[in-house]
């Protein structure tokens, strides 16, 4: 089992409390990528189901956007040394994303596989889908949604999906990236998921470059952007 650093078991905790994220007797679907975020996520909501009164039931998923070209082994192998039913569904995104030749690869790869999850989760029973976004994700959608769209957005703890009758919850929402960078560097946690042919140039990544040129000036700036965010697009 791993053993989990107490910032990531009380940063999650705090999250899930504090949103009401999971109630007792929720089946939670983990969207698993293979990467150290969801993988991560994976470990600590396990390590909540056994420490926390409330029960609820976990099983992850990969939806594999090479269409079945990736080996789900390690990924299966990881889940069942946390006692966690796994499913490898696989379908084509990078290859609809070439013929269509998308602009946004990045956001179309996400929303597609955000809503083939969503609709096995509702066809499965499922009421709540975790997925592993932090807080430097959710700071820098801020600034995309600022700077390039005018709109103060940025990604929410929990979501309510009205067409799959889900919730999705974020229970890595206030803990920074270079946190969890450190967390899987310390537990000793591969990457194992499929590698993006799309990742290397996009908005995304661009933004997350300034971010830490800010953050070396302010080092605290994730968590004094995570009060703000708490007192205004997240407040309860």
């Amino acid at each position: 089992m791993f053993d989990l650093p107490e910032k990531i078991k009380r940063g999650v905790g705090e999250a899930v409390c504090a949103y009401s994220m999971i109630e007792e007797g929720d089946n939670v679907l983990v969207g698993l990528s293979g990467g150290k975020d969801s993988s991560l996520l994976l470990i600590a909501l396990k390590h909540l189901q056994r420490v926390s009164p409330i029960r609820f039931n976990i099983e992850a998923m990969i939806v594999d956007p090479t269409g079945g070209q990736f080996d789900p082994a390690g990924l299966k192998d990881f889940c069942e040394s946390l006692d966690v039913p796994f499913t490898h569904y696989a379908y084509p995104i990078f290859e609809i994303i070439k013929i269509r030749r998308e602009k946004s690869p990045c956001s179309f790869c996400a929303n597609m596989r955000r809503g083939i999850l969503s609709g096995i989760a509702k066809d499965r029973g499922f009421r709540k889908i975790a997925l592993g976004h932090h807080l430097t994700d959710a700071t820098v959608t801020l600034m995309l949604n600022v700077f390039f769209s005018g709109k103060l957005h940025t990604l929410q703890p929990k979501t309510w999906q009205s067409r799959t009758q889900t919730w999705v919850i974020r229970p890595l929402i206030f803990l920074p990236e270079e946190t969890l960078i450190s967390a899987a560097s310390e537990i000793d946690l591969p990457e194992r998921g499929p590698k993006c042919p799309y990742g290397d140039d996009t908005k995304r990544k661009r933004i997350n470059e300034i971010l830490k040129n800010i953050l070396e000036e302010a080092p605290q700036g994730e968590y004094s952007t995570l009060r703000a965010l708490r007192k205004t697009l997240w407040a309860t």
